[in-house]
């Protein structure tokens, strides 16, 4: 399977503190969750509460380039990235500001911070993430493995 090479380089939308599902449906909806294709970042845990799927949602189609906390309430993390939205750990989130222009590589899993000169690496983001999001969410990766072992049977002449 081919997989895409994430890099997205934007600037940051800081959020102070924790970020509930809830304040998260009512920020995007507010628009003061950053525009399209900015980074989400949160200084605290991000997408606990009732509304974690629909708060997924809502930053999906706000366009937010990715997400960025030092933790992630598991359902969120989840529906970002069946979504194609990288739900990214960073334990040093509350280094970055707003407006610092930041360069994530997905796939070599590290941020640069371009503002500040620093580095930090992406955690608990496995291969199996990584090339989900790659495929742009779960269903584009599910339509890579089929079109994968449909080319492996028509190989083996079935």
């Amino acid at each position: 399977m081919e997989l895409n090479t994430i890099i997205v380089t934007r600037k940051a939308c800081v959020v102070a503190g924790a970020l509930s599902s809830e304040a998260i449906v009512s920020g995007a909806a507010q628009g003061s969750l950053g525009v399209a294709g900015d980074l989400l970042l949160t200084t605290g845990p991000m997408g606990e509460g009732s509304m974690a799927a629909q708060a997924a949602v809502a930053l999906h189609h706000r366009g937010i380039g990715g997400i960025i906390a030092p933790a992630f309430a598991w359902r969120f993390f989840r529906v970002c990235l069946n979504l194609g939205v990288p739900p990214l750990t960073l334990w040093e989130a509350g280094e970055i500001r707003g407006g610092d222009r930041l360069r994530v590589d997905v796939n070599g899993q590290v941020i640069k911070n371009l503002s500040a000169g620093t580095r930090y690496p992406i955690r608990d983001l496995s291969d199996l993430y990584v090339a989900v999001l790659a495929c742009g969410g779960m269903a584009g990766y599910m339509r890579a493995l089929r079109a994968e072992h449909t080319e492996r049977v028509l190989k083996m002449g079935g």
